[in-house]
């Protein structure tokens, strides 16, 4: 933990484990706006609160151990009868829709 201008601040890996995500969803979330973060050196720092907001303040301890063949069903399910999109069709669709959503 880091206290950053008054704001308790915490690295990558100790917001995955607040959220009970996986460093790269936490990541992935900084690159799309989700979620605002600072550098610091070589590392992204993210309030604390900000995190917690994000998951709605509670982890989800069953998605912390589920694996991989899991979230692969479960994904499939709820796909299933929907059109297929490659990922940068789903990512330019999603930004559109936050970006009409802001205005």
């Amino acid at each position: 933990m880091y206290l950053l201008d008054g704001v308790e601040m915490v690295d990558v890996r100790e917001a995955a484990r607040l959220a009970g995500r996986t460093p790269e969803t936490i990541r992935r979330w900084v690159w799309s706006g989700r979620l605002e973060a600072r550098r610091r050196g070589n590392r992204l720092l993210l309030a604390r609160i900000d995190v917690l907001r994000q998951v709605g303040s509670q982890p989800d301890p069953a998605r912390a151990t589920e694996t991989l063949s899991q979230w692969a069903a479960d994904v499939a399910v709820l796909n299933r009868g929907r059109q297929g999109g490659t990922a940068s069709d789903l990512a330019v669709e999603d930004r559109r829709a936050r970006d009409d959503a802001s205005r």
